[in-house]
C-alpha cells in the first residue's frame, strides 16, 4: 500500500467529489481513479459508489477505512517533518560536561540559550565533571561535548578547540590536568605550596577557605561566586592564560551536537 493512494482516497472522502479531489492534488481525474481503483483491489473491499460521473459516497467499509487512512497520514506526516527536523539538527538530545570555571565564564550557559532559541525542541542534560572524567565519558558515549581546561594534548579519538580564554590566576583542584605547572605561574621559584586539604570540587574548596580551613587559588570567574567568609584578591603579574576548551569526538555523527558545535566555533570566533 503506498502513501499516495491513502492521499488520494482521503482527498475524494473528503471532498465526495473526483474533479474536485483531484484538482486539491493537483493530479489528472484518470490518475486519481487509478489510484483508488489500485487501493479498492489491494484491499478487497470496495470504499466509495459513483452517484454521478464525479461525485461519489462512502461505503461502509469506505466509512471506517476513512478514519484509519487519516490517522495513519497524520502520523506519517509528522514522522516525515520530525524526520526533516532531525536531519537539520533541530531535534534530539545533547549531553554536555563541564567545569564550573566554564559555566561561571558564561560559556555554557549562553551556547544553550543561544542554540535554545534556535532549536527549542533540542533538550540538553547537564553533567558537572573534572577535565578527565569529561573526556572519559566523551570516548564511552556517555558525553556529547564537554567543557574543560585545555588538555596539552586530547586523547585518541577526541578533539577540541578553545572557547573562552581568561588572564590566569591558577585552577585549585589537582585532579584537573596541568594544575602544578598552573600553580608555578604564581609561585615564587622553586618553592610549592603546602597543602593543608583537599576537596573533590571547586565549590568544596571555596567552602573550606570559608571555613578558615586555608586559602586557594581558582579561575578569576569564579569571584562571582559569594561564599560567606571567601574573600577574592586578585593576582597580578601571572603571564599565563586559564583556557577553557570544547572538546567532543572527531567522527560524531549526531546532527543536533554537530549543529551545537559549530554554534560553539562561531562564538570563538565573535
Amino acid at each position: 500500500m503506498e502513501i499516495r493512494h491513502l492521499r488520494y482516497f482521503v482527498a475524494v472522502a473528503e471532498e465526495l467529489h473526483f474533479a474536485r479531489a483531484a484538482e486539491r492534488l493537483n493530479i489528472a481525474p484518470p490518475t486519481l481513479s487509478h489510484g483508488i481503483a489500485s487501493l479498492e483491489t489491494e484491499l478487497g473491499a470496495r470504499l466509495l459508489l459513483r452517484k454521478t460521473k464525479s461525485s461519489v459516497a462512502l461505503t461502509d467499509a469506505g466509512k471506517r477505512f476513512f478514519d484509519e487512512a487519516r490517522e495513519a497520514l497524520r502520523h506519517f506526516e509528522h514522522a516525515e517533518i520530525a524526520g526533516r527536523r532531525a536531519a537539520r539538527g533541530e531535534i534530539g538530545t545533547i549531553a554536555v560536561g563541564y567545569m564550573h570555571a566554564a559555566s561561571c565564564a558564561g560559556a555554557v550557559p549562553e551556547s544553550i540559550s543561544m542554540f535554545h532559541k534556535k532549536s527549542p525542541d533540542v533538550t540538553f542534560h547537564l553533567y558537572h565533571h573534572d577535565t578527565f572524567t569529561q573526556m572519559k565519558a566523551l570516548i564511552d558515549g556517555g558525553l556529547d561535548v564537554g567543557f574543560i581546561r585545555k588538555p596539552q594534548r586530547y586523547p585518541t579519538g577526541l578533539t577540541g578547540f578553545v572557547v573562552c580564554r581568561r588572564q590566569f590566576i591558577a585552577l585549585t583542584i589537582e585532579m584537573e590536568a596541568g594544575i602544578w605547572g598552573n600553580l608555578a605561574a604564581v609561585l615564587a621559584p622553586n618553592s610549592s605550596p603546602e597543602v593543608v586539604n583537599r576537596a573533590a570540587d571547586t565549590f568544596s574548596v571555596l567552602t573550606m577557605v570559608g571555613a578558615g580551613l586555608g586559602m586557594s587559588v581558582v579561575p578569576e570567574q569564579l569571584r562571582r561566586l559569594d561564599i560567606p567568609g571567601v574573600v577574592y584578591r586578585r593576582i597580578v603579574g601571572a603571564a599565563r592564560q586559564a583556557e577553557i576548551s570544547v572538546v567532543h569526538r572527531k567522527n560524531e555523527s549526531g546532527l543536533a551536537v554537530k549543529a551545537y558545535i559549530e554554534l560553539l566555533r562561531k562564538m570563538r570566533n565573535r
